[in-house]
């Protein structure tokens, strides 16, 4: 759905679809993030996998910068699979 893959990309999954492709984590995070604020919501979930410590920080401060009125909890969930996942309520 969100075009072609090449070996490297980051991939962003909304409701179990392949939505966005990119190169870079964070950018491809916060897009994920943009799209699912896009219905609203008032709380982030933020669960960080092994070594994504630092992605989730900055989805966080994002998130803090660019939407005020949304609170943003981050945890860390220490998987290998993936190195984010976020919930929107």
């Amino acid at each position: 759905m969100a075009g072609p893959c090449e070996p490297g990309d980051v991939l962003g999954v909304i409701a179990g679809d392949f939505a966005i492709v990119g190169r870079d984590a964070h950018t491809v995070a916060v897009d994920v993030v943009e799209r699912l604020l896009g219905g609203g919501g008032e709380l982030i979930t933020i669960v960080s996998g092994a070594g994504g410590e630092e992605l989730a920080a900055g989805v966080s401060a994002y998130v803090e910068s660019t939407h005020p009125a949304v609170d943003v909890v981050v945890y860390d969930g220490g998987r290998d699979r993936y190195p984010l996942l976020v919930s929107v309520e």
